[in-house]
């Protein structure tokens, strides 16, 4: 069936009832939280799958289970009926007491794990309903991501922001140096002569490269020099017990530095020369730019980092 003919025969209840459905995999239970009938629900469930040509939910084991094209279909229907909101939006006010939606947020996973835990705690006070869905940020792909939908907004550090995207920063953050209490030649300060000997503990995401350990690698080469790269990590918080149980050194933000000293034993110490601060900023897409919806949570965040 034509794509034209497929939206002729859908409306938005029926979406509505296809994201549901899928989340649930429970027919019943799907009619309960739009509260229409069970029969309702089960005759909704036959149009689509006349529309789609697909059982939608099929049988299992386990129970009813949705099908990989249910999957796909139901992630484009969220995707428009959330950007029909944000039209909707446009035009009223944006109430979070009573906003029932997904914000998609990107961030690189050390702000991730400072940020989320606030936020999180901040949007159960302010917005019950409201629900995050979090991926890793991607430094090459950031405009990618906002122009196509992937995220509504990313939280990273950057130092500029991509053409054509908004930003604001957050806040400046400085860089520590992290080494084991019982490091064997660190105790208390760590000289110039130290932080280019000993070997570190070097963060690799997936994609693209860490901004703050591109910095430490300018720095180096301010010095003529290359860093030891003792061990490679592809996560960021995988760096502190490793240094803690180790003679190896890592260079991390001061609040993920801070926070990684209270769990483990660690000494949180000034760079032996200036390596700079890292930016935390707030980018978005011009989709999101005005939507009421939108303009609020990156008020909330905002107000999260104000002061820090």
């Amino acid at each position: 069936m034509a794509g034209k003919d497929l939206l002729r025969k859908l409306d938005l209840h029926a979406l509505r009832c296809l994201c549901v459905l899928i989340d649930e995999s429970h027919v019943s239970r799907a009619a309960d939280q739009l509260g229409i009938s069970q029969p309702a629900m089960s005759a909704t469930l036959a149009q689509l799958r006349e529309v789609f040509q697909d059982p939608l939910l099929v049988r299992t084991a386990k129970g009813m289970a949705p099908t990989l094209n249910a999957v796909r279909i139901a992630a484009s229907a969220r995707a428009a009926l959330e950007l029909m909101e944000d039209s909707f939006a446009l035009t009223r006010e944006f109430d979070p007491a009573m906003a029932d939606r997904t914000f998609h947020l990107s961030a690189t996973e050390s702000v991730g794990f400072m940020l989320m835990p606030r936020l999180t705690q901040a949007l159960e006070r302010l917005a019950p309903n409201l629900r995050l869905s979090i991926s890793p940020s991607e430094p090459a792909r950031l405009r990618e991501q906002l122009e196509e939908g992937e995220a509504d907004l990313v939280v990273a550090y950057q130092p500029h922001a991509p053409e054509a995207l908004y930003t604001a920063t957050l806040y400046q953050q400085e860089l520590r140096v992290v080494a084991a209490k019982s490091h064997p030649r660190i105790q208390g300060v760590v000289t110039a002569e130290q932080y280019l000997e000993e070997r570190h503990v070097h963060y690799k995401p997936q994609h693209g490269q860490s901004s703050i350990e591109r910095q430490v690698d300018e720095a180096f080469a301010a010095h003529g020099r290359t860093r030891r790269i003792g061990v490679t990590v592809p996560s960021a918080l995988a760096s502190a017990p490793i240094v803690a149980a180790s003679s190896h050194i890592a260079t991390l933000t001061r609040a993920v530095a801070e926070h990684a000293a209270r769990a483990d034993a660690l000494q949180v110490l000034e760079p032996p020369f200036a390596l700079g601060a890292v930016r935390v900023a707030m980018f978005w897409h011009e989709r999101t730019h005005a939507s009421s919806a939108h303009v609020w949570l990156r008020q909330v965040i905002r107000e999260l980092f104000h002061g820090d």
